[in-house]
């Protein structure tokens, strides 16, 4: 089964905040990491089920999951045939803070 993919516009903006950062020292560099974190995005479509539930490896109450594309994550949600993605976060940070974003309406009103 091939799931629909839900990609709001924070996505893409944390791809390319991602993007603009490792440009400043390599800008070839910059353009194949935001080349693999858009098909590891994609790739959700394919078999969500594949990857992580964080409620599992980290105990917390949450039905999110991480596809990791080291060193970045990307967190989604799976919803019947859709995959939602929430963000792709640096996972040498303290990604698990930006959960607590998850559950409050976004600034372009989605939630």
């Amino acid at each position: 089964m091939r799931y629909f993919l839900d990609i709001p516009a924070i996505v893409y903006r944390d791809i390319s905040g991602i993007r603009d950062y490792i440009a400043s020292d390599n800008p070839s560099a910059a353009n194949r990491t935001a080349e693999k974190l858009f098909r590891a995005v994609e790739g959700l479509a394919d078999n969500p089920l594949a990857y992580g539930e964080l409620k599992k490896k980290f105990g917390i109450e949450t039905d999110l999951r991480a596809r990791l594309q080291k060193p970045y994550v990307v967190l989604f949600r799976i919803d019947g045939d859709t995959v939602k993605v929430y963000r792709v976060l640096d996972g040498r940070s303290d990604y698990l803070a930006a959960l607590n974003l998850l559950n409050t309406p976004r600034e372009d009103g989605e939630e």
